[in-house]
C-alpha cells in the first residue's frame, strides 16, 4: 500500500475516486477510482511502430471500434470506509465527500472504469477501485449490468483484474507498446468521469518517466487529455487504438482536471496483469541491497565520469547480492543487459526479474569495471 506521506510529495496530485452519482472535488493527489479503462492482459501482441497522428481527422471510427470494450465498474464496500486513494483519504479529504467514503445506508460504493482485454471477460482496472469491494457490478456500453469478481490485485502498482461472470463473449482491446510513446504523440482516453458513462477525451503525451510519490515503481506517462474523478482504471489509447496506459491520477488544486494526468505505462501494466491472470498474484525479484541516489558530488568522490548508475548503500548478509560478491560502494551500471541510469531504474528492473533466475549485473568498483552473476530471490509481501 502507498503511504499517505508519500503522496504528499506530489504537491496536489489527486487520485481520482468518486462515489456513485456525486459531483465533488478535493485537494491534492486523488485517484481516478472510477475512471479510464485500463490496458488488458489477454493480448500478447505488442506494437512497436509509430502510429498515425490522431489530429489528421475525426476520432469517431476509432472510438466506435474500441468503445464497446470500455466498462464502468461499481464496487460496493459494505459498511466499511472505502480506501479509494491508495489506502487512505485523499489530501484534504472530507469523510462526508464522495472521495472520503459517504455511505447510502447500504454501504459505500466506488465507481471506476476498466477495459476488457480478453473475450472471456477479463477486465483491467485500478486496485483502489475494487480493493475493499464486497459486490462488483460491471456496466457495459450496451447497457448490460453483469456481476464481476476480483481475480487478483497488486497494490504496489495500483492494478487489479476483474472477471465478468456470464454474458460473454465480449469485445476486447489490445495492448500497445508504451516504450515507443513519445512526448507529443496524440492520445485519447475513454472512461466514466463522475460516473457519467463512456466519455472520450483527447490530447498528447506531455512527459514520460514521471515519479509522483505513489509507490516504489513510479514510472508514469503524463498526459494533458482531460480526465477526472471516475476515470480511474480506464484506458489511455495511442492513435492506432491500442492501450498504452491505465489512467490513475491527476495533479489538481481542486479535484478537477487542469491538464496534468498520469497513466501507468502499458509495458508495466501488461506484465502485472498477465501474472495476476495466470497466478492470481504478482511475484517480484529481490537481490538484498539498499540503494542510494548517485549525485555529481558522490560520483566525483568515487572517481566516476558522470552520475549515472545505482549506488549500493548496504548489502544484506546472506542475500543474493552478498553471495555474488557485491559490496557497499559498488555502482551498478547495467542489469540483465539493461542500462541503469539511477537507483529507481535498478529497483524496477530487479522487481521485474523472475525469481529463481540468474542474471548479470555490470558494476564499477574502485574505478574498475566488472560483471557479477546474481541469483534472483522472491520478494515477500513485507
Amino acid at each position: 500500500m502507498f503511504a499517505l506521506s508519500h503522496r504528499k510529495a506530489l504537491l496536489g496530485a489527486v487520485l481520482l475516486g468518486t462515489a456513485a452519482g456525486a459531483f465533488a472535488a478535493t485537494t491534492s493527489l486523488q485517484d481516478l477510482g472510477s475512471g479510464l479503462v485500463e490496458s488488458g492482459t489477454g493480448a500478447s501482441e505488442t506494437f512497436s511502430n509509430p502510429s498515425p497522428a490522431v489530429g489528421t481527422g475525426s476520432l469517431a471510427d476509432m472510438v466506435e471500434r474500441v468503445g464497446p470494450a470500455v466498462v464502468q465498474i461499481e464496487a460496493r464496500m459494505g459498511n466499511q470506509t472505502s480506501e479509494m486513494a491508495f489506502g487512505g483519504l485523499p489530501f484534504g479529504g472530507d469523510p462526508r465527500s464522495p472521495f472520503g467514503g459517504r455511505g447510502d445506508g447500504q454501504g459505500e460504493m466506488a465507481v471506476g472504469s476498466g477495459f476488457v482485454i480478453d473475450a472471456s471477460g477479463i477486465v483491467v482496472t485500478n486496485n483502489h477501485v475494487v480493493e475493499n469491494a464486497q459486490v462488483i457490478t460491471v456496466k457495459l456500453s450496451d447497457g448490460r449490468e453483469l456481476p464481476g469478481r476480483v481475480l487478483g490485485r497488486d497494490p504496489k502498482t495500483d492494478l487489479a483484474v476483474v472477471k465478468i461472470e456470464g454474458g460473454g463473449p465480449f469485445e476486447a482491446i489490445a495492448w500497445g507498446d508504451s516504450d515507443h510513446a513519445r512526448v507529443g504523440d496524440d492520445i485519447f482516453a475513454v472512461g466514466s468521469p463522475f460516473g457519467l458513462g463512456n466519455t472520450v477525451t483527447s490530447g498528447i503525451v506531455s512527459a514520460r518517466g514521471r515519479e509522483i510519490g505513489a509507490g516504489p515503481y513510479d514510472d508514469f506517462l503524463q498526459v494533458d487529455a482531460p480526465i477526472n474523478s471516475g476515470n480511474s482504471g480506464g484506458p489511455l489509447f495511442n492513435a492506432a487504438g491500442h492501450v498504452i496506459g491505465v489512467n490513475t491520477a491527476i495533479f489538481s488544486p481542486s479535484g478537477g482536471n487542469v491538464g496534468i494526468g498520469f497513466a501507468i505505462p502499458s509495458r508495466l501494466a501488461q506484465s502485472v496483469v498477465t501474472q495476476i491472470v495466470k497466478e492470481g498474484h504478482v511475484s517480484r525479484g529481490r537481490i538484498g541491497v539498499a540503494l542510494q541516489p548517485l549525485n555529481a558530488e558522490i560520483a566525483q568522490q568515487l572517481g566516476l565520469s558522470d552520475a549515472r548508475g545505482a549506488l549500493i548503500a548496504d548489502v544484506e548478509t546472506g542475500g543474493p547480492a552478498a553471495a555474488a560478491g557485491l559490496q557497499r560502494g559498488d555502482v551498478v551500471t547495467s542489469f540483465n543487459g539493461r542500462p541503469i541510469p539511477d537507483s529507481r531504474e535498478l529497483a524496477r528492473a530487479v522487481a521485474s526479474a523472475k525469481p529463481g533466475s540468474t542474471l548479470t549485473a555490470d558494476i564499477i568498483r574502485d574505478g574498475h569495471d566488472s560483471r557479477v552473476n546474481l541469483r534472483i530471490a522472491e520478494m515477500s509481501d513485507s
